[in-house]
């Protein structure tokens, strides 16, 4: 069971970070000797990756890393937009001074499109923004829905096109949503965390349509 876990976890880090990127044939045997890890434990993570989404399997062809579509981009942020405005909303009275002092620490944490460590830093910063506020809710399970959901949207840095101005955007969003988380007045709070949500999804879906273009 554990081995199975190990191979779960690791194949799956590889896919959210473009280790293993979109349209990628992989194989069973190729993971293993990747992984280092038994044929039947990869087989059991690879299994659940398809259930996921993360993977694909043609019979006698064997896996390819799933594709990133139109049409997954706008569920994701769909689901996201109904779960963070809850979120946001259930969290406005329980955020303390400390931990809104937080928020606006991680808002300023940008990047340089150039430079890789920064961008992961910014990645990681995001997510833990998002998560921080959700985890104000006091509601665990939504708390974990959109850790989960922000876990799988790192597959689209892959995709998006994020320059300079782009991380200036998130800088203002982030602290639009922290000053109206503040104000505790929901339609405020609501109205913060759409339209950051919609300019992030805006910026992938124009990069996904760039792709198909030059395609």
């Amino acid at each position: 069971m554990q081995l199975a876990e190990s191979a779960y976890t690791q194949l799956r880090n590889m896919i959210l970070s473009g280790e293993l990127a979109p349209g990628l044939g992989i194989t069973e045997s190729g993971i293993v000797e990747r992984l280092a890890i038994g044929k039947t434990p990869v087989r059991e993570a690879m299994r659940r990756l398809v259930l996921e989404g993360l993977l694909d399997v043609t019979p006698r062809l064997g896996y390819t890393v799933a594709g990133i579509s139109l049409d997954h981009v706008m569920e994701l942020f769909d689901l996201l937009t109904i779960v963070e405005v809850a979120a946001a909303q259930a969290s406005a009275g329980n955020l303390d001074d400390l931990m809104l002092q937080r928020l606006d620490a991680l808002s300023d944490i940008g990047y340089d499109p150039d430079d890789h460590d920064s961008m992961v830093r910014f990645i990681e910063s995001n997510a833990e923004f998002h998560i921080t506020i959700a985890q104000g809710s006091g509601n665990r399970r939504l708390a974990d829905l959109i850790a989960l959901l922000m876990t799988e949207s790192r597959r689209f840095a892959q995709i998006a096109n994020l320059s300079g101005a782009h991380g200036q955007a998130v800088t203002e969003q982030h602290k639009a949503i922290v000053s109206a988380l503040r104000t505790r007045d929901r339609n405020r709070i609501a109205d913060a965390v759409t339209a950051h949500l919609r300019h992030s999804a805006s910026l992938v879906l124009d990069s996904l349509h760039e792709v198909s273009v030059a395609v």
